[in-house]
């Protein structure tokens, strides 16, 4: 079981120091164990229920009143909290929380349920827009500021990446597409959870797709192209490219492919700037893509 200090807790719930240990002295919400030389730190089940504490609030409920909840009084209210929010399609940050609690206590079960409860209720679209995406984003910052272990960050990652593989192979083959997509991440790029949801998109509108993956090599893109005339390209930027690598990889591909439709999504405003020059396609929004997807190649 992990050990957590104050700072810790601080960071990762977003609350002052000073609030919870006040809240510790007046309610006993926590109980923090001392080590030897007494100084103060706390386990998995601490963090746990400070989560649900802060999900509480967020819902309006007064401290006071939360301190007197047992363990079992506060699963049940944090229930009532994420069946409204899928009913009303709001309040989701009961169900992140839930959901961080899983990733920092790498519950793979816990992570499950809450994923497959959400699909079932929202459809995968929703899910991923209201409850993936917003996660990834917070989780992104917690690992930047050190409030995220690397292992709890891959370990989310790899169960999403896991999700989106298995609801693109449940989706059928396309019959006579109109349009034939590659997709790929330049060889600096890792980060291919958004291009895998773009793959989950486009495949479910009918359309034909090659999935390349992270880090591919201009010299294979472009073999790949050549083998298999696609309408489109498709890549991401997360992360912000080398010197002239954004100029490179776009120029490349619109100077050797000139009749193909070539994709973005990200990337730094420079990146977008050297797009727009190229005649490369932003789709900075869900609705770009799908317009695109809608209109025939034919």
């Amino acid at each position: 079981m992990s050990s957590y200090s104050i700072k810790d807790l601080e960071r990762i719930s977003s609350m002052k120091a000073h609030t919870i240990r006040m809240w510790e002295q007046r309610y006993r919400l926590l109980e923090p164990e001392r080590t030897d030389t007494n100084i103060r730190f706390y386990n998995d089940d601490q963090v746990k229920k400070l989560l649900n504490v802060c999900t509480l609030l967020d819902r309006g409920m007064k401290i006071s009143h939360i301190g007197k909840l047992s363990r079992s009084e506060m699963a049940v209210e944090i229930d009532k909290i994420i069946n409204e929010s899928f009913q009303g399609d709001v309040h989701v940050e009961a169900i992140i929380n839930q959901a961080l609690i899983a990733i920092t206590t790498y519950n793979v079960v816990m992570f499950n349920e809450l994923f497959a409860d959400a699909v079932k209720r929202l459809g995968l679209k929703k899910t991923y827009l209201k409850i993936l995406y917003p996660l990834l984003v917070r989780t992104g910052l917690m690992w930047v500021k050190d409030d995220l272990l690397p292992s709890q960050e891959h370990f989310l990652s790899n169960l999403i990446r896991q999700k989106l593989f298995s609801a693109i192979d449940a989706l059928p083959l396309a019959e006579n597409p109109d349009q034939k997509w590659i997709l790929f991440l330049n060889e600096e790029e890792d980060h291919e959870i958004g291009l895998l949801f773009a793959y989950y998109l486009i495949k479910q509108l009918g359309k034909d797709v090659i999935y390349l993956g992270a880090r591919v090599p201009f010299r294979d893109l472009s073999a790949v192209i050549s083998n298999c005339r696609p309408t489109h390209t498709y890549s991401f930027f997360t992360s912000n490219p080398f010197d002239n690598q954004a100029e490179t990889l776009l120029g490349g591909l619109k100077t050797s492919f000139p009749d193909v439709n070539v994709c973005i999504s990200g990337g730094d405003e420079k990146t977008k700037e050297i797009a727009t020059k190229k005649g490369v396609i932003l789709i900075e929004t869900i609705e770009n893509l799908t317009g695109i997807l809608n209109t025939s190649n034919a």
